[in-house]
């Protein structure tokens, strides 16, 4: 029986996925902190009671889960003076979620301790430094590898909106400066800009600015970036955290300059897409805004070249929806079996969900709710039961470039029950049944965990539970 259902399952791979929203913590530990984590901290330095210097510092710690922090780098600008940092320390993180972190610093006589409070379930904290003459603020972020995934160059891809801001040297003379636009990355190590810069010389006038550049992301989340514009070269480094915001300081001597980009629209995948053969797909959506929006659907086949949609007559359709309306895309069950996948940026306002059925001679039809997942995630993680069912995955690599995605997977217990390494080109998807991938038979009869992690590439994933005829959907989360 369990054969026969592990074949249904690849054979007419479709299902449900309910988001799951973070909830939030009723108490903290310091298991709250563990992994890689970077800061951005501004504010006054030096104060005396003629004036202060302007501070920034970006930095990064590795927490351990249990107090100790091993080892940490930073670099700061103090009125332009570039200084790197190295440092170690511990961190106490009370039942309350407020904390202290104690830290060493090279080149410093003693330890500093900044209070700080634990949000979002711990993918972040606001942190306090302050002395007689210092009055230091900001946050710290969880990196975007949280797990099992690396980051790298499509780690900061798409388009997104930038804001920088701080003081800068022109021309031998500080300046209060500030600059916002957007930022457009390829995914492979080129960016441009189109913003606007305020420069204290100009008394508080504006100039439109472009430039180009490159930039690289290590695996730990941590990178560089190179801008070239009006003003001349900067120099930046750079953290990604989770959310896809990116951290940016300037390194350049001469500038206290510091902000972030954050992703403007993030494309949307329905990972599977199944219709005719007994199966039906469609796609919702509602527009909650008060003005009409129009946006594309496109259809890509496993193999990465389009599909087509009779319903639709070809391989992508224009969704327009009305202010306070809704529309509907379909796939109906006529011709053989056809799968694939859907992509879609949906307006700033605009939600939505995909609904699977399967129709079976003698059966009653059943019906799946699929929410759509977001194309530039590097990792999800699904929690499975294959105690008396079966667990179908789709996954799906919607980015263009090929994804190297690792399966791991581990009982209830937290013990190891088997891992796969995934090669996916481009625009690809594959389904399959988890306990048939090479290496995961022993899912058969457990339940607990799998996480998939593109070390290359982006990764949406889909999951299912089979148990005959029926499916249900299966949860799965991004960081």
């Amino acid at each position: 029986m369990n054969r026969k259902l592990a074949a249904l399952c690849v054979t007419l791979l479709s299902g449900c996925l309910l988001s799951l929203q973070a909830q939030a913590q009723t108490s903290c530990s310091n298991a709250s902190l563990s992994g890689t984590y970077f800061y951005l901290v501004n504010g006054p330095a030096s104060i005396t009671a003629s004036g202060s210097s302007p501070y920034v510092e970006l930095g990064e710690f590795v927490a351990d889960g249990n107090g100790g922090i091993a080892s940490g780098q930073s670099v700061s600008s103090l009125n332009g003076t570039i200084t790197p940092w190295t440092f170690s320390g511990n961190y106490v993180a009370k039942a309350d979620c407020s904390g202290t972190l104690t830290l060493s610093f090279s080149s410093t006589p003693s330890a500093q301790t900044f209070p700080f409070q634990i949000v979002e379930g711990g993918q972040s904290m606001v942190m306090v430094f302050s002395t007689p003459n210092e009055a230091i603020s900001g946050r710290i972020y969880r990196a975007a590898n949280r797990g099992v995934s690396q980051c790298g160059l499509t780690s900061l891809s798409g388009n997104y909106g930038y804001l920088l801001s701080g003081v800068a040297s022109l021309q031998g003379n500080p300046y209060w400066y500030s600059n916002a636009g957007q930022l457009v990355s390829t995914g492979s190590g080129n960016i441009s800009t189109n913003g606007v810069a305020n420069i204290g010389t100009n008394a508080g006038g504006n100039q439109p600015i472009t430039g180009t550049g490159t930039y690289s992301i290590a695996s730990d989340c941590s990178g560089t970036a190179q801008l070239t514009n009006a003003f001349g070269t900067t120099n930046y480094r750079v953290a990604v955290v989770e959310g896809g915001t990116v951290l940016f300081i300037d390194v350049d001597p001469g500038y206290t300059v510091a902000g972030s980009v954050q992703p403007q629209l993030i494309q949307s995948v329905l990972p599977q897409l199944a219709f005719g053969g007994g199966w039906y797909s469609a796609l919702y959506f509602t527009n909650t805004t008060n003005a009409a929006v129009s946006f594309s659907v496109s259809f890509t086949k496993d193999d990465g070249t389009p599909l087509t949609v009779p319903a639709v007559g070809g391989a992508s359709t224009q969704v327009n929806v009305p202010a306070g309306g809704t529309a509907i895309v379909e796939a109906p069950n006529t011709g053989p079996l056809s799968q694939g996948y859907a992509t879609f940026t949906l307006p700033p306002g605009v939600s939505g969900y995909g609904v699977f059925r399967q129709s079976v001679p003698g059966q009653s039809d059943q019906e799946a709710v699929v929410p759509f997942v977001p194309a530039n995630a590097t990792s999800s993680t699904l929690v499975w039961d294959d105690t008396s069912y079966i667990t179908g995955v789709a996954i799906v690599n919607p980015g263009p470039v090929a994804a190297t995605i690792s399966i791991t997977v581990s009982d209830n217990n937290g013990n190891a029950v088997g891992t796969y390494s995934l090669s996916l080109p481009p625009y690809q998807k594959t389904e399959n049944a988890l306990r048939s991938y090479s290496g995961l038979a022993g899912v058969a009869g457990l339940r607990g965990r799998a996480q998939f992690a593109a070390t290359s590439g982006n990764v949406a994933v889909l999951g299912l539970r089979f148990n005959g005829y029926a499916f249900t959907s299966i949860p799965t989360t991004q960081p």
